[in-house]
Parts: structure tokens; sequence; C-alpha cells
């Protein structure tokens, strides 16, 4: 299924942000004469409905059948290398670029049809953290993975539990692959299991990028599967959605001890109280 969207050019990143979290298989950008920019977003028929009312809301989608796979690889001609503080994420069908010196930590990634490719602001805050939280010898969970990003830049840099769950089989397929890729394979332990049946107090760090109600309905279990005194990374977030989810996480004990901002979007840092 393709749902076509004719959006504002500022609104192109709200709107891939907000079907990203509900599950699409990939989004192709087509710009238009008139300024504007025609989304086709690849999503399997049971979420077609959800995405399109959510679309609904604001813009005017419509909905075509096609092709399993048809389009959902155009954003490949327009990818990039990304640096994130000492990260640099490297398409695998692209040069590492000029400058990139023995301290940095050179990531291939091929996300395929998953989230996670640092051209997003949410992602690109979240490998801000783990420049900034992931230490040698520490447990790390990427709770909603996509295309493993985040658990490989944590292996990296020294993890030596990691753990990447994910609903979607096209997340399960890239993160194995992108591990591979990465030499992380041993460390790097990907699965479909849900947030209830990772084992209580186990990660120094918690990642899960996954948007708001999302975050807010898994409150309780995310912060139960924390070790004391650990961070959680909840991203995903327009700046309305904060003090919601902030909220949510409060009522378990957790304490907020950071927001960060990208433009519109935003990621919470929160810590469980010992």
């Amino acid at each position: 299924m393709s749902i076509v969207v004719v959006v504002d050019s500022v609104d192109v990143d709200l709107v891939s942000g907000l079907v990203w979290d509900l599950g699409v298989s990939g989004i192709e950008e087509r710009a238009l004469p008139d300024g504007a920019v025609e989304l086709r977003i690849g999503c399997e028929r049971t979420i077609a409905q959800q995405v399109l009312e959510v679309l609904a809301e604001r813009w005017a989608p419509n909905a075509e059948p096609v092709a399993a796979d048809e389009g959902l690889d155009a954003w490949r001609d327009h990818a990039q290398v990304w640096r994130i503080g000492s990260i640099v994420i490297v398409p695998p069908w692209l040069e590492t670029p000029i400058g990139v010196d023995e301290n940095d930590l050179v990531i291939v990634i091929d996300p395929g049809h998953a989230f996670g490719s640092a051209s997003h602001e949410t992602t690109r805050m979240c490998l801000e953290a783990v420049v900034d939280l992931v230490t040698p010898g520490c447990a790390v969970a990427d709770i909603g993975c996509g295309s493993g990003v985040l658990a490989i830049a944590a292996a990296r840099r020294g993890a030596t539990m990691v753990v990447a769950t994910d609903i979607a089989a096209d997340a399960i397929v890239a993160t194995l692959d992108n591990a591979l890729t990465n030499d992380v394979a041993d460390l790097v332990e990907v699965s479909t299991a849900t947030i209830d049946e990772l084992d209580p107090t186990t990660f120094d760090v918690v990642f899960a990028n996954i948007g708001a109600a999302t975050l807010a309905s898994m409150a309780a279990a995310l912060v139960q599967v924390t070790k004391p005194e650990g961070v959680l990374v909840l991203s995903g977030l327009l700046g309305e959605q904060v003090e919601t989810v902030i909220s949510s996480f409060e009522q378990t004990g957790a304490l907020r001890t950071e927001i960060r901002a990208d433009g519109e979007w935003r990621t919470v840092l929160m810590k469980r109280p010992r």
C-alpha cells in the first residue's frame, strides 16, 4: 500500500517522523514545481488506516495500491554521510569522507526499509546520547531498534551487553546485517522480544526512539528494565508531547534530567532512582 500526501517543504520532517513511528516501510520525497513536496509512504495494509487517520488531522492523504516494494528505495539517491560528535554514519554505497581520523567511530549503516539512517533529528539526538552516556563495559538496550544504528554504535563504543528489539521483520533483518557489517554481531543480541520479556534492572542505558504514545504506554516496563541510577533516552517526541511523556515516567518514580531539542523534535533523558 502507498499513501500519498502533499505537504509544505517545512512539514516534511514532521510528517516523516509521525509515520515512521507508526511502522511504515519507507518514504519517497518528490519536489513539486510549486515548492510543495509529495510524499509517497509505503506501508502494510494492516497499518494503512492508522497512517491515514494521523495524516488526515492536518493534511489530505490518499491511498494507492502498489507493488510491495515499489519506490521504497528512492531515498537512497539522496542519502548522505552524517557526523554526530565522534560518530560518523556512512551508507555503504558512499565513500567515507575526507577528514575522518583515528579518533572517529565510522559506522556503516544500510537501513533497508527500517528507520534509522541518521537523517532524522531524533536518531541524531539519540546518537549524541550514545556519545555522552555509553561507556566501556556498560549494558545497553535499544527498544524499537529499526536499523540497529544505536545498538551498533553502543557496541562500538565499548558496551559489553547490547540488546536490540523490534517487532518489524525489516528492522530485525537490517539490524542483523548492519551488526555483521560493523563486526559487532557477537555483541548485539537482536530479537523480537517485548519489553516485558527482558530481565528487570539489567541496563545502564535504555534507548527508546519510538514516539510519544508508545513511550507513555511502556513507561513502567522501560523503567523496570533499567538499573538503579540508569538512564532512559526517550525520543521520537514533538515539543508539545514532552510533558505528557515525562508525566507517565514520573508516575513510576523516574526523574527527568534533561530535554534536548532539534527543530520540532525532542529527546528526554530520565533516570531511574536508586
